[in-house]
């Protein structure tokens, strides 16, 4: 029996440490790179479910943050990693269209997100919360996919995006 939609999405998430990152260059042409994250459920108010919203801590010597400075417009990819994957065709994978903020270092959620950033993928973290170069962005998702093998496509829709509704050509 497979796990539905909603179950293997969260041990994507789970057992994911990265996320391929999509930006737009200053020259219009798009722009891909890779980077450890962390997710955070947000909540909207008491009438919506939570969303998702990826927090990446990057660079700015890396050509994805100054794109990202420069228009905050990315898509991010968290894919199963192919040595886990029954079929490379088909590997399951959480696609995303996001806006791209700045969370300043005066922010309340600013050191609470980088701890968790750190528990995550561990004491290089706390090296490079000592560099000046390195900024906190929120990836907002507007709208996603989720897929989880041939005929297994999702549209994420609803609130906070965490409906799968089965996607079929037209």
């Amino acid at each position: 029996m497979s796990d539905s939609p909603e179950i293997a999405c969260d041990r994507l998430l789970q057992n994911t440490l990265s996320l391929q990152l999509a930006t737009v260059g200053e020259n219009g042409f798009p722009h891909c790179g890779y980077t450890p994250f962390v997710v955070d459920e947000v909540a909207h108010d008491e009438a919506s479910t939570a969303s998702r919203q990826f927090f990446i801590f990057v660079s700015e010597l890396a050509l994805h943050t100054r794109d990202l400075q420069n228009d905050p417009r990315a898509s991010i990819m968290i894919i199963e990693d192919e040595a886990a994957s029954k079929q490379i065709f088909a590997r399951t994978r959480l696609y995303y269209e996001c806006e791209a903020l700045i969370v300043p270092p005066d922010d309340s959620r600013y050191s609470p997100l980088l701890d968790d950033y750190q528990e995550r993928h561990g004491k290089m973290v706390g090296l490079l919360r000592e560099l000046p170069d390195f900024k906190l962005f929120r990836l907002i998702p507007q709208q996603g996919q989720f897929v989880m093998g041939f005929g297994k496509a999702f549209k994420l829709c609803g609130p906070g995006l965490r409906e799968f509704e089965h996607s079929r050509r037209a």
